[in-house]
């Protein structure tokens, strides 16, 4: 019976102190409904973003590839990423690069050819997926395929995963 007795105290002193904290002033803190995101280049908004994995090889060459594009030397990187494609034909970093590269020298065509490619063998869902429709989207208007155009725009449309609703 001490114990029981022991406890009771304890819980009354424990209870009791409570009365000595400082009162809460103003009502509840704001909650905002707050969700991380990864934001596009473009300003889509999906929560998956998917790295497939580059031989290390072909990660070198990727990224010799990326310092002549940003020097401006587009042949040598055009020719960087097709040594990496003829080591992993189905790297789709590789093949969106070569697409991109493809479209922004206005040559429609390879560019066309390039991201078909990629949409072929990346990720279904994310940045990666959005971005390799659109250049093939961006390639085919160009070349006047306007219903590889919408459904490449439809497409890219579904590569978008975003945050679902909460209360």
């Amino acid at each position: 019976m001490t114990f029981v007795r022991l406890l009771f105290l304890i819980l009354i002193l424990s209870l009791s102190s409570c009365q000595f904290l400082p009162k809460r002033e103003g009502g509840p803190a704001k909650v905002e409904n707050k969700q991380t995101i990864v934001i596009q280049d473009n300003e889509e908004k999906s929560l998956i973003v998917t790295t497939p994995l580059m031989n290390g090889a072909v990660k070198n060459l990727y990224n010799q590839a990326q310092e002549y594009y940003k020097n401006n030397n587009m042949q040598q990187a055009i020719a960087s990423l097709e040594r990496a494609h003829e080591i992993q034909p189905k790297s789709p970093q590789v093949t969106q690069f070569l697409a991109e590269i493809y479209l922004h020298i206005g040559d429609y065509r390879q560019a066309h050819y390039w991201a078909s490619i990629a949409t072929n063998n990346g990720p279904a869902k994310g940045k990666s997926c959005e971005k390799a429709w659109r250049i093939l989207a961006l390639a085919a208007e160009q070349l006047g395929y306007y219903a590889q155009h919408s459904k490449a725009q439809h497409q890219k449309e579904g590569c978008i995963v975003t945050p679902q609703v909460r209360f």
